[in-house]
């Protein structure tokens, strides 16, 4: 939550950093993100014992500096392990660490998860804001003479008073089913094709772009 009250007294407290981060994604694909060059993907137990947590890090800062960004403010709120300073285990190894970081970045972009609805998370791009548009309304709610929305407009490059909602049109979404009622979600028409009976599903990750 990042409404003007509670980071008032997140600023008051010196603690702001630690509940408010604007960080830097560009330049990634959410939905690839690959490990094999980060660290043992494998199930076997011994091969996670190999990892090296330090080594994983810098690697993963190296090749997916957003996604270390992430884990890294995440795990400043007690919502993810650390992996500088751990030790693997046959059953938890860098792997077992950073993929549920990965499945978020993924979340995001398939439309899997409703992280963006449940958090007050935005992304923004070009001056524009996907996500939920209450979170706007908070975050134009700051005060001027905060250092802290000034070095956020710097950060992004534009007023936070000029973000706009970015929109879509209901005719570019279809829906699509789940193994549930409860578990269809609406998706870009682009994301979708037919199977066997007709009906619309998601294409395969290899296949999307294709017509």
């Amino acid at each position: 939550n990042f409404g003007k009250d509670v980071i008032a007294h997140a600023i008051e407290r010196g603690c702001f950093g630690k509940y408010f981060r604007c960080i830097d994604v560009g330049g990634l694909d959410f939905r690839r993100l690959p490990l094999s060059e980060i660290c043992y993907t494998g199930d076997k137990g011994r091969g996670r014992l190999r990892d090296d947590f330090d080594e994983v890090d810098r690697l993963l800062e190296e090749k997916y500096p957003g996604v270390h960004k992430v884990h890294d403010f995440l795990r400043q709120n007690g919502l993810r392990d650390a992996l500088r300073g751990n030790k693997p285990t046959r059953t938890r190894g860098a792997r077992q660490i950073v993929t549920p970081t990965c499945t978020l970045f993924q979340g995001l972009a398939t439309g899997h998860t409703p992280v963006i609805k449940s958090f007050r998370a935005l992304t923004v791009s070009a001056g524009m804001v996907y996500g939920n548009p209450e979170s706007l309304d908070l975050l134009q709610g700051w005060d001027d003479d905060w250092a802290e929305k000034a070095a956020l407009e710097t950060s992004i490059d534009c007023k936070i008073s000029d973000l706009e909602m970015a929109t879509v049109d209901a005719s570019d979404l279809a829906k699509v089913g789940g193994a549930r009622p409860w578990e269809s979600i609406t998706v870009p028409k682009r994301r979708i094709t037919e199977n066997q009976h007709g009906e619309p599903v998601l294409k395969k990750l290899r296949d999307e772009g294709k017509k």
